[in-house]
Formats: C-alpha cells, structure tokens, sequence
C-alpha cells in the first residue's frame, strides 16, 4: 500500500496540487473572518474543516485509483447519480424552500454536488463508447441521459445545479468531432428551449433574471442580495478594510456572505488587490486544467478532463458574475471559498480525479485515442 502511495505521489502535478491549497487557504481565512460576528455562525468554520479532512482523504484515494475503473463502473455511477436524487425528494432536508439535503446526524449532504461529478463520469464514459463523429441519434441519447437527472434536479429546485447539468452535456457534446450542421440542428433547438422553457420559470425566477436586468429597480427587495454585494466590494477600495474588519459582512448588511456572496465578502476585506489575487489564482487553476487536458492520451480520460474543467469554470464564472452584478443569481456556490462540505468534499475528490488522469501525461496512447477527441 505504501509503495502504491509512493507512486502516486512520485507522479503528482505538484502545480495543480499547489493551486488548489491556495485557493482553499484564501477560502478559509474568508470563511473564518465571516463568522467572527455571527455567534450563530461560529460552527461553520470547525466544520469546514472537517469538510477539508474528509476532502483529502478522497482526493488521494481518487488519485491512487485507475481511472479507468470509473469508466467500467459508469452505468452503476449514473444509476447512483439518479437514486441520490431520487431519494434526497423523499427524505430530504428542506432550506429555503429547495428541498437538497440528506441528514446524517449532525452532517448535511447534499447529493447534488456528487451527481455533477458522477454525470461528468456517465456521459464521458457513453460518449468515449459511442465515439466520433457525433450524430443526431447520439446526441438524443445524451440528452435522455440528462433529462431524468435535470428534471429531479429541477423537482428541488435547484436551478443553479440544473444549470451546471446542462453546461456539462454542452460542452462535453461541442469537444466531439462532428458535421457542421449539428450546429446548425443544436442551435434550433436551443432557441425552441429557452422560448418554451420561459413559460414554466416560476416567479421568484423570473424576478431574478429582471433584478440580473435591472438591480435597482427593487433595491430593498429582489435587488437587496446584488446591491449589498456591490457597495461591500466598492467599499473593500483597493486595500480593503482587512480581515475580521468588512462592515458590510461584520453588521450583517450583506447576505449569505459565507455561501454565494463569500466573494463579495472577502473583496471587502481584501480589497481589489486580494480579488486579482484570487482571479490569478482561478485563471492558473483553470489554466492548468487545459495543460494537462491537451497531454491526455485517452478518450476518456479528455472527456473527464472537460467536463470537471467546465464545472469549476463556470461555477467560478457565475458565482463571481453574481457578486459583481453581471450575472442573475442562481445559487451556486464558489467552489474552495463557499462554506458546505458538500461542494467542498467534491470539489477535492475532482482534483483527485484531475491528479489521476496527470499520471497518464507521457506514457504511450492507446490505439483509438488522441486523434479521436477534436480540441
């Protein structure tokens, strides 16, 4: 076993590796400097510690694993994803009028943030089997592979999550090789989609995307989350007003300053010097992800590789978006910076992943790979 670790570690992107410990520790320090006037809140910090924990121990073991098992196991892993949501429906936990949650003690777990990772590992593995070029019939197999999952997703609700659903067949579907009128067929129904689709958005969702159009026209209301979001990182200057010191985050003005405003939060404290700093951070992170993507030698293992990076980056994209007031909110976390063990345990078991498929960079392609994914 040791020797197996030892290989693993001999074998490790140390680059990758180093990113993601500093994001997590400038999401740490945020969520701390968060809780220090919450007296309500001071659990969040110990138990995101616990998250980091447990966090690591997948990350090594998802490291130490082939990943060509998870390929083997797809069918199990999307029959997993669907009976995950399925029953956190029945037995959830409901916040906020989304019922997301399973409870285990005093552990919350949010199957969702699994289901992105598994669905990544599903649709990687049928696509890489079904192989190029991409058709009509292919991508309507696809696509009923997503829609048991987004419509138990959607049954929460949790829109944002869908979202991420949706992002991931996408893109996954755009890295295969195929016809030019495929985007000429997908862009029609794209268009049927969005039109048909806005006819069943409940209130509360439209009355975002109008407040995403138009904050201010219900500041104290709808628009309240986006504007206090604004003036905490206007108020943040260039140095911010340091850690533990944001009175926007301290006096409770801003809300949700430890789940989706976290951002918002410790740009106030940190200042515009410690929000390039982090878009640095994600910019390498993402950076890295596309390095290593393009020296894999496996179908696969490219399609794995995508699909994690389009999760982290458009997680990052409209979570960030959201702070600024360039994006509608729609509840998704920042992945390392966010409190919930949940997004943080899967967001490590990822980079656990991501480490795997590293160890394949150099060694000999298989027959049928390489040419076979157009990137």
């Amino acid at each position: 076993m040791w020797r197996r670790l030892f290989d693993v570690w001999r074998s490790w992107d140390g680059t990758l590796f180093a990113l993601t410990i500093s994001l997590l520790c400038i999401g740490l320090a945020g969520l701390y400097s968060t809780s220090l006037s919450q007296p309500e809140s001071a659990n969040l910090f110990p138990r995101q510690l616990i998250g980091v924990g447990l966090g690591f121990v997948i990350l090594i073991t998802a490291a130490a694993i082939d990943y060509r098992v998870y390929r083997s196991w797809s069918r199990i892993v999307y029959l997993v994803a669907v009976a995950l949501l399925v029953l956190v429906l029945l037995l959830g936990k409901t916040v906020r009028g989304t019922t997301g949650w399973l409870r285990f003690g005093i552990l919350n777990f949010q199957p969702v943030e699994a289901v992105k990772f598994l669905w990544v590992m599903a649709l990687a593995s049928y696509l890489a089997h079904a192989g190029p070029p991409l058709t009509a019939k292919k991508t309507l197999v696809a696509s009923l592979l997503l829609a048991p999952l987004l419509g138990l997703v959607l049954a929460q609700p949790d829109f944002g999550s869908g979202l991420i659903l949706v992002v991931v067949w996408g893109v996954l579907l755009a890295a295969m090789p195929k016809p030019k009128r495929w985007w000429v067929m997908m862009g029609l129904v794209v268009v049927v989609v969005v039109l048909v689709g806005s006819f069943f958005l409940k209130d509360y969702q439209r009355g975002r995307l109008l407040t995403f159009l138009n904050p201010q026209a219900d500041p104290l209301g709808r628009g309240y989350n986006v504007t206090q979001s604004i003036i905490a990182i206007g108020a943040g200057g260039l140095w911010g007003r340091g850690l533990g010191l944001g009175t926007q985050s301290q006096m409770h003005f801003l809300p949700e300053q430890h789940t989706d405003f976290i951002f918002a939060s410790i740009l106030e404290e940190l200042g515009l010097v410690g929000g390039i700093l982090i878009l640095v951070l994600w910019l390498a992170f993402l950076g890295r992800l596309v390095w290593l993507i393009r020296r894999l030698r496996d179908d696969f293992a490219v399609l794995v590789g995508i699909g994690i990076f389009s999760i982290f980056a458009s997680q990052v994209m409209l979570n960030i978006g959201m702070n600024l007031g360039l994006a509608p909110v729609v509840g998704l976390t920042l992945p390392f910076f966010s409190f919930g063990s949940s997004s943080l345990v899967m967001s490590l078991a990822a980079v656990g992943v991501l480490e795997n498929l590293a160890r394949q960079h150099g060694r000999n392609a298989p027959q049928d790979a390489l040419g076979s994914i157009d990137r």
